[in-house]
């Protein structure tokens, strides 16, 4: 049986994050809590499995809903709906600069929050699904030990922590990466992983 999907809340009105908590967990998911502001936001992020986020854009503190997704993404991309009582072109704008799913005006609806929390999970399930599909195929070009120092820079790490991981001295580590770029045509490693990612 899958499990359910947990969704984060973050909105400073208390009245309205509970009306949305029920109203989610009515739909089948699961509130794994609500965070008032950024701090709050982060810590039930980092310690919850989260599947998708409903965030106010206006909420407690110096950073706005906006800027603590901007954070949230650097740890983890999950699927964003932004909530707001206004529309004004600025802040709509604003919410470009994050990977978005939707937004909505208060006051919704159940209907529209449905429609809404089913298109953006159904979107990023399939935008992984491309992602790893292109990374696959972009793989199939180099050696399993190539695919596994790939593997390893795209976790971060350097070409010592490499050698010492894969049991292989730096320089066979240099000559690996040397052809890695030299068979995907990239200049620098970043753009290596950029293709890998993207591709």
């Amino acid at each position: 049986m899958e499990r359910k999907k947990n969704i984060l809340i973050v909105e400073d009105e208390l009245l309205i994050a509970r009306d949305l908590s029920y109203l989610i967990e009515d739909m089948g998911y699961l509130c794994v809590g609500i965070a008032k502001n950024y701090e709050r936001a982060l810590y039930l992020f980092s310690s919850n499995e989260i599947d998708l986020i409903l965030c106010d854009i206006k909420i407690d503190g110096e950073v706005d809903g906006i800027s603590t997704v901007k954070e949230i993404m650097k740890i983890k991309e999950v699927p964003i709906i932004y909530l707001s009582a206004y529309s004004d072109y600025e802040l709509v704008n604003r919410t470009a600069e994050t990977p978005n799913y939707g937004y909505l005006v208060k006051p919704y609806n159940e209907r529209s929050l449905a429609v809404a929390i089913n298109l953006a999970l159904n979107k990023f399930a399939e935008l992984e699904s491309k992602t790893e599909k292109n990374s696959i195929n972009f793989l199939h070009q180099f050696t399993d030990r190539e695919v596994e120092i790939i593997r390893l820079l795209a976790a971060g790490k350097s070409s010592a922590e490499i050698s010492d991981i894969l049991f292989i001295s730096r320089q066979t580590v240099s000559k690996h990466r040397s052809n890695i770029l030299k068979k995907s045509n990239c200049k620098s490693s970043a753009e290596l992983l950029h293709k890998f990612y993207k591709q």
